[in-house]
Formats: C-alpha cells, sequence, structure tokens
C-alpha cells in the first residue's frame, strides 16, 4: 500500500512540474502534456462530436485553447478534469457554431472553399509568425518571459499581473517595457 501511495505521489509532483514549466512558457513541456492528454481528449471530442473527422479538428481547438490557457490553470481541481472541461466546452462551442451557419446554395461553395482555403492560409501564417515569436520569447530571461506571456498572449490587465506576482502594477509596466525593449533587440539581432 505504501509503495502504491507514493507512486501516486510522485506522478503527481511529475505532473505538478511539467504544468508549472508549461506556464512558464516550456514548448518542451507543452508537448509532453499533449502527448500525456491527447488520447484523453481525443476521446471526449469522438463522443461529442460524433466522428472521427470533427473530433481531429475538436483536438486541435482543444489543445490550442489548453496552451493558451495553460497559466489560467491554479490547481484547484486535478489536471484531467481541467482538460475535460475544457474539451467539453471547445466541442459544444463547435457545434453551436456548425449549428448557426445556414445552409447555402451551392452556386456559394465555391466562393465558400476560396475563402476558406484563405483562412487556411492566414491561419498558416500566424501559426509561424506565433511559432517564430515563441522562439524569440524563449531568449528572454525567465521574468521577462512570464510578464511577455501574462500580458500579450494570456491578455491580463497590469493590475491582474500585479496580484499574480506580487508586486505594483508600476512595477509591472516598467518591467514589461524592459522585456518588450529587450524582445526588440533580440529580434534586431536576430535579423541583423
Amino acid at each position: 500500500m505504501w509503495l502504491i501511495t507514493n507512486r501516486k505521489a510522485s506522478m503527481n509532483d511529475s505532473g505538478t512540474a511539467l504544468i508549472r514549466k508549461c506556464q512558464s512558457g516550456c514548448q518542451e513541456s507543452f508537448n509532453q502534456l499533449y502527448q500525456r492528454y491527447h488520447l484523453m481528449v481525443l476521446k471526449v471530442a469522438r463522443e461529442i462530436m460524433g466522428n472521427e473527422h470533427d473530433a481531429e479538428d475538436a483536438l486541435q481547438e482543444i489543445f490550442m485553447r489548453i496552451f493558451t490557457r495553460i497559466s489560467q490553470f491554479r490547481y484547484e481541481s486535478s489536471f484531467s478534469s481541467w482538460v475535460r472541461s475544457i474539451a467539453v466546452n471547445a466541442c459544444k462551442d463547435m457545434l453551436r457554431s456548425r449549428n448557426r451557419r445556414p445552409t447555402e446554395p451551392l452556386e456559394n461553395l465555391e466562393v465558400e472553399i476560396i475563402k476558406s482555403s484563405i483562412r487556411q492560409d492566414e491561419e498558416l501564417i500566424m501559426r509561424e509568425l506565433l511559432e517564430n515569436l515563441q522562439e524569440k520569447i524563449g531568449h528572454l530571461r525567465k521574468e521577462y518571459q512570464k510578464l511577455i506571456i501574462l500580458r500579450y498572449i494570456d491578455g491580463l490587465s497590469y493590475q491582474k499581473i500585479a496580484q499574480l506576482l506580487d508586486c505594483t502594477p508600476s512595477l509591472v509596466k516598467s518591467r514589461l517595457y524592459q522585456a518588450r525593449k529587450e524582445l526588440k533587440r533580440i529580434c534586431q539581432n536576430l535579423y541583423s
């Protein structure tokens, strides 16, 4: 019995460490979380979406939401419950969105395909830009990385960041200014 309890504790500790690394912006840790949870998420998506194709689409949306919201995980519930909740809500949102679209006549289908192709190209460009930016953010000091992510990726206010970091909003503004300046320098050095 002691071995089982101890093994569970070490798994929880390693899971918590992995989540904390993700919250500080470690891409490799997020990849490990994906490996741990993608089958569970895919199962939830299949149940709600009703078919494999839609479930695969939902899987991408779900992990994008997890990635952008992981800093909001507060350890008040299990991480798997938090992930499951995001998966369920994302699938429901997708179903609602699909049901809101009116049926279009066939002549509009070609226009819709072209628009879809353009959106996919734009999404690809945005994804590449985001990856490029994440790489550059990775060159910053950890303190600056966290500030940039909290403000510009998570969209938190100066006040909320100050509360999370236990400092004043003016200190957050000052450090963000320094972080942006450093990020600009890194970007200029990489392109020079």
